[in-house]
């Protein structure tokens, strides 16, 4: 009796149940993340990443073609402190590669809670934040491309990686590619400087009257009008990115790179 409900319960599991191979990968990664949070030691960090990596590697498989091997586990994902719990993957140069199944976890999916992966990818943000860490990636604009052959999903994004808010153009290209299980991310400065003036002057006359808010006191006042200015910035170049002078370098930029990511 004990056999058949085992079973019924593995045929009831989750699509988006992690695999073997990761879930245990994880385990060991959350062991070694407590032991480290309890007592820092660099050489016990050092030893962790050690063991750590090759699963890692076994688990999300080569680099995309044209990407350097064998890769190192991207920056701070083990721990601590700021900038620390990035994204469970691989680097390979400018490129990580992750699974669906270490992204779904890494964004938090829960049983009975999937995760909409293919909404998480056309956003985009959150798994770039988990290649940067310490700065948040706001997406500007979505660049089109073609998805290669073979890929379940596609997308490109342009957009901004900063600490201090979106208050600038756009200066980094993002591109997502999922195929074969796999989840494969670029995120890097993009090759030509966007530049859109017709976004600009809103933003200075917004920005201007925050900070005369501020210099009468009314602090409150003041970020609530730069939140409302960098919305409606981002939203000016999401509206008009067609208009900017790079965007037709950008978009075949974006398409070199989700075909180098999807190269078998």
């Amino acid at each position: 009796m004990r056999t058949v409900l085992t079973f019924l319960l593995l045929l009831a599991a989750p699509a988006w149940a992690l695999s073997p191979e990761e879930a245990a990968y994880i385990a060991a990664r959350d062991r070694a993340a407590a032991a480290l949070e309890h007592k820092w030691d660099s050489a016990a960090h050092d030893k962790s990443i050690g063991v750590l990596t090759p699963m890692l590697r076994r688990i999300v498989g080569p680099p995309p073609k044209g990407f350097p091997g064998p890769g190192e586990m991207v920056r701070d994902t083990l721990c601590c402190g700021a900038g620390s719990d990035r994204l469970d993957a691989i680097a390979f140069g400018d490129a990580a590669v992750t699974t669906e199944g270490l992204a779904r976890h890494w964004l938090g999916e829960k049983p009975k809670q999937p995760i909409d992966l293919d909404a998480k990818l056309r956003e985009g943000e959150d798994l770039y934040f988990g290649l940067t860490g310490d700065a948040a990636v706001t997406v500007y604009a979505f660049l089109p491309i073609e998805p290669p052959a073979g890929t379940t999903q596609a997308v490109a994004h342009l957009g901004l990686e900063s600490q201090a808010g979106a208050f600038s153009p756009p200066r980094e290209l993002g591109v997502i590619v999922r195929k074969g299980g796999r989840v494969l991310l670029y995120l890097d400065k993009a090759a030509a400087a966007p530049e859109l003036p017709i976004c600009e002057a809103p933003l200075a006359a917004a920005l201007q009257r925050a900070t005369a808010f501020r210099a009468a006191g009314k602090v409150d006042e003041s970020f609530a009008l730069e939140s409302e200015a960098s919305d409606a910035y981002v939203r000016c170049w999401s509206l008009r990115v067609r208009e900017a002078n790079a965007y037709p370098a950008l978009t075949r930029q974006a398409q070199r790179i989700a075909d180098s990511l999807a190269a078998d």
